[in-house]
């Protein structure tokens, strides 16, 4: 089999490729290869599926200026019936501050966010934020809103990337991926599924991009890190299901599904439970591990109400601290992949290279192997971030110049950019 480009990795930046490159060039036929048996089985089924355009870095506020732009007209860019199946819901973001420092924190954030155009970000004062969410409790003082934030059908989002392209073929369950290389240059890709000729290959496979590189000799510079989040049935009375997600300090949750509510926290995840021949660093693996189930801190679905229930300060039985949420729950775990310290520091005091956690993913040409890109290190911004991530990657499979000068702070190279730090 011929192909022009062969795109490993059937998640949000895999299929974005596709739906880029279909409507940048309709004549390319593109081969999307997936290891499971059907898209978006990796970590986007543990993703919260959410999005948000409070982004002080520039090159990750211009992707979601995009990305935004084709979920709210989903039908323009994703075919007709996009938009209903996207269940799209602008519900907004609220970060929430309990005293006077976090206040000052959230305020200074919005500053930075109005300094870079993104004047519909709110400061609520205390008493604007208890007029709008006082059913949060008492000790809520200050926000942060972002309202053109929300929540969308991942499933389906990736779904209509894919599938938008009628050039492009998925082919399933493609195990033992190898990319072959001549003289420095790609050739072909082989799999369990057979060998496709191709001289263009985007490596958009997650944490498995480290051992589908080093086929092609390359060392992948990114870590993978266990993410969970927990989806109950039930949420308290006094949670509209018109809320916005709610951010306190790390724990977040938004209204699912009716009734129901999605958690998730970022919090250090332990190396614990991996088995000792595995490298890995104190919160993260080189390589994933599987079953990545094995990895759940058990501890962590009445950690997370637990701790928004004492922030909140909601008594035994009420808000957070509502029985309803230890009913019916699902555990979900999945992988975030973020650049390693070799491609993510900046200079100390003593101008050493000090390595940080970057929210930026690396979408660039691969060093000595041409042919070959990256669309990796999403952080867990692989579904809000899609549609721009595509067309960056597009872009570079066609040699063309990048839809936003911005977006060269996602090259391999650029190993800090300001103002470049969690934002949860």
């Amino acid at each position: 089999m011929n192909a022009d480009v062969v795109i490993i990795g059937g998640g949000p930046a895999g299929a974005a490729a596709v739906w880029a490159l279909g409507r940048k060039d309709p004549t390319l036929k593109i081969v999307l290869l997936e290891r499971n048996a059907q898209l978006a089985t990796g970590s986007s089924l543990a993703s919260l599926e959410c999005f948000r355009s409070c982004w002080p870095i520039e090159c990750n506020k211009q992707q979601m200026v995009r990305s935004i732009e084709v979920f709210t007209h989903a039908d323009d860019y994703l075919g007709e019936g996009a938009q209903q199946a996207l269940g799209l819901k602008m519900q907004g973001y609220l970060f929430g501050g309990f005293n006077d420092t976090q206040a000052a924190v959230l305020k200074s954030d919005v500053d930075r966010l109005h300094s870079i155009g993104l004047s519909h970000i709110e400061y609520l004062n205390e008493a604007e934020v208890q007029k709008r969410f006082g059913w949060l409790g008492p000790r809520l003082i200050a926000g942060k809103f972002d309202p053109q934030a929300g929540w969308l059908d991942s499933n389906a989002l990736i779904t209509r990337l894919a599938y938008s392209n009628p050039n492009a073929q998925m082919i399933f369950n493609a195990q033992d991926v190898r990319i072959h290389t001549e003289g420095g240059r790609v050739v072909g890709v082989e799999s369990s599924q057979g060998t496709i000729h191709t001289p263009r290959v985007v490596l958009a496979n997650g944490g498995w991009a480290k051992a589908v590189g080093k086929t092609a000799g390359v060392d992948v510079p990114v870590v993978a890190k266990p993410r969970q989040s927990i989806t109950t049935h039930q949420r308290h009375a006094a949670f509209p299901s018109d809320g916005p997600m709610v951010i306190a300090n790390g724990p977040h949750i938004r209204p699912e599904a009716g009734k129901g509510a999605i958690f998730g926290w970022e919090y250090k995840w332990t190396s614990k439970n991996v088995p000792g021949h595995l490298s890995h660093g104190e919160d993260y693996l080189l390589d994933p591990y599987q079953p990545v189930a094995a990895l759940k801190d058990p501890r962590f679905p009445s950690i997370v109400p637990m701790l928004l229930a004492r922030q909140f300060g909601h008594a035994e039985g009420e808000g957070f601290n509502d029985p309803c949420y230890m009913r019916g729950v699902s555990h979900n775990i999945g992988y975030y992949v973020f650049r390693d310290e070799s491609v993510a520091y900046r200079p100390n005091e003593t101008g050493a290279p000090q390595p940080y956690e970057s929210e930026r993913a690396i979408m660039d040409y691969v060093p000595g192997v041409e042919g070959l890109i990256y669309s990796v290190a999403h952080v867990g911004h692989g579904i809000m971030t899609a549609p721009a991530a595509g067309e960056i990657v597009a872009s570079l499979v066609l040699d063309q110049p990048l839809p936003h000068p911005a977006y060269a702070d996602f090259a391999l190279t650029a190993s800090f950019a300001e103002y470049d730090a969690a934002v949860l």
